[in-house]
């Protein structure tokens, strides 16, 4: 590993780089950055980076990452949206030509701009987690795979089978993604500590989506079944739909009424999509 690449998992030399150009960490932008030399190796391990091809950094931070991916990729974007971090992005990482530094929200960024076949990569705070997925589900035509630091819950939430654990954007991810929980991260690693521990998570596109439903169907089928939990199918229904439609469309796809949306396989949910997606359903965020 390069000499800046060492000097940024090291929190002291970090630290210092941080207060020279003035940036005290902000925990509302998620700013806990990773230190640990084995870690950062495993994550470029399982980027399965091949030298021709662009990655794109969701959060780029200090650059740890950054630095450390640039020389396994023709191009490499680092994305961030704090305006004080930039400097020492240009500092660290302009040893590396092929880097490009984007100030911005990724969230607003068009990923068909960076190109086709794209690798997403990056650390991502709490608050922005749901956005950046949704994106990559609607833009995943740009897209061939993802490697991301999540929350620990969040993680096991992702790939929970059907059941009381299963979230709408698991559920929503894997019909059009294999996800993968690699490993778990412990907070230790990170610099500053934040309250809970990690996982590290890898994302493939799948060839053909695993659903038949028009996208937007099925976006809207599952926000409404996962609206509230522990309502079972008939009342999440009938928020949407008159009860003898409800009946009949249940009974068509074979379903218990009695049975709750997280409960339900996705070929179950497809089926269901299918079914409701000549109403209009109304589309809400996953989470």
């Amino acid at each position: 590993m390069r000499a800046m690449e060492r000097k940024l998992t090291s929190p002291t030399v970090l630290r210092d780089l941080l207060a020279r150009h003035g940036v005290r960490l902000r925990s509302e932008l998620g700013q806990h950055f990773l230190v640990d030399e084995n870690t950062l190796a495993r994550i470029l391990e399982i980027t399965e980076a091949v030298g021709d091809e662009t990655a794109v950094e969701v959060g780029a931070g200090a650059g740890t990452l950054t630095c450390a991916l640039a020389p396994r990729v023709r191009d490499l974007v680092a994305v961030e949206v704090d305006r004080r971090l930039i400097p020492v992005l240009e500092e660290t990482t302009a040893a590396h030509a092929n880097v490009r530094i984007l100030r911005g929200d990724f969230r607003e960024l068009s990923l068909g701009s960076f190109g086709e076949r794209i690798l997403l990569v990056g650390n991502l705070p709490y608050g922005i987690t749901s956005d950046v997925f949704l994106k990559l589900i609607r833009e995943r035509e740009a897209v061939e795979r993802a490697v991301f630091m999540v929350q620990a819950e969040v993680g096991a939430k992702l790939v929970a089978p059907p059941g009381s654990e299963a979230s709408r954007l698991g559920v929503h991810l894997r019909a059009y993604f294999d996800v993968e929980v690699v490993r778990k991260v412990p907070r230790t690693v990170f610099f500053p500590p934040p309250d809970v521990d990690s996982a590290l998570i890898r994302l493939r596109k799948l060839a053909q989506p695993r659903i038949c439903a028009p996208e937007l169907a099925f976006e809207r089928m599952l926000a409404l079944i996962f609206s509230g939990r522990r309502k079972t199918l008939r009342r999440a229904l009938l928020g949407q739909l008159p009860v003898e439609e409800v009946g009949r469309i249940l009974t068509e796809v074979g379903l218990d009424p009695r049975v709750r949306g997280e409960a339900l396989p996705l070929e179950a949910l497809d089926r269901l999509a299918l079914a409701l997606g000549s109403f209009g359903l109304r589309c809400g965020r996953s989470d």
